[in-house]
């Protein structure tokens, strides 16, 4: 049983009608109060049954679950009734998909020979990324400048302590070198969010995808808004522990990626754009090996 997080019904589609010569595009009953139209586009489909049994299995499972809407007629509930109806030919569409690709599968730790094109499946710990919900977090009197304001005031109370039992001589001697010592200690706290909110920033110029999934091994897996089955802005809190992608190999980033022309201007600084995201990301892989998502999903 899976639970999907994320599933590009497009490529499941593409991959099912070229595996199958043919892909019934859309096959619906819809209940319109009293009046119920049926509507079947197909593509390609032959009446020798080169569509397939999976396939037409699919077919058939929609219009008998799509002809149990004849007796509703709320507007609401039809319209969550085709969402689950839609749901659950999708889970089944990549079932079939999953078949027709034949995934590698590559455990943690494994030497992994990725190469273009190449189907994989990765079961992995992955980092939740969303560049967007970051980079928020340094607006403005934002959750950072509360982490600063703690940590200035831990730092300043710690000094205090250092401090206590000394005479009024004695604190006159020192304030000042206590004063110095405090404001290098905050400068270096501040820092270290700095340099976290100008890695973000560069982070979001590199790529142009908000919210991604990173492994330490070396895969990088960009997400798009659209194809989500949850709220992508809850992914990161919510869930969490060994989660499946199933997608396809499309770009290597490695050291050995170094333009073949130098004079091109183009593919030198598409190299240098390559290096910097190398030394940004948290991985010690030499190669970043970026995967097309197809699914996200607990198995």
């Amino acid at each position: 049983m899976k639970q999907f997080l994320y599933l590009d019904i497009d490529i499941v589609n593409s991959i099912i009608a070229q595996s199958n010569n043919g892909l019934v595009q859309t096959l619906s009953n819809e209940q319109e109060k009293s009046k119920a139209e049926s509507d079947a586009i197909t593509s390609s489909v032959q009446a020798d049954g080169t569509i397939g049994g999976s396939i037409f299995n699919l077919a058939k499972a929609e219009v008998d679950l799509s002809g149990k809407l004849e007796a509703i007629e709320n507007d609401t509930s039809t319209f969550v009734s085709k969402e689950i109806i839609s749901k659950t030919l999708h889970d089944a569409a990549f079932d079939i998909a999953y078949s027709n690709i034949s995934p590698k599968k590559f455990k943690m730790g494994e030497d992994n020979s990725d190469e273009y094109g190449d189907y994989v499946e990765l079961t992995r710990v992955f980092d939740f990324v969303d560049i967007e919900y970051l980079d928020k977090l340094f607006d403005k009197n934002g959750l950072i400048d509360f982490f600063k304001k703690t940590s200035r005031e831990k730092i300043e109370t710690e000094a205090s302590a250092a401090t206590e039992g000394m005479n009024r001589e004695q604190l006159r001697t020192v304030s000042s070198k206590v004063k110095g010592e405090i404001k290098k200690l905050v400068d270096a706290s501040n820092k270290q969010y700095d340099d976290i909110h100008e890695m973000i920033t560069a982070f979001k110029q590199l790529l142009p995808y908000s919210r991604m999934l990173i492994s330490s091994d070396g895969y990088l897996i960009p997400l798009d808004d659209k194809y989500f089955r949850i709220n992508p802005s809850n992914l990161g809190f919510k869930y969490g522990g060994e989660i499946t992608c199933v997608g396809m190999v499309t770009n290597i980033i490695g050291t050995d990626t170094n333009p073949c022309d130098d004079k091109n201007i183009f593919a030198t600084l598409q190299f240098t754009v390559n290096e910097a995201l190398r030394a940004i990301l948290p991985t010690k892989e030499e190669n970043i090996c970026v995967i097309h998502p197809i699914a996200v999903f607990y198995e």
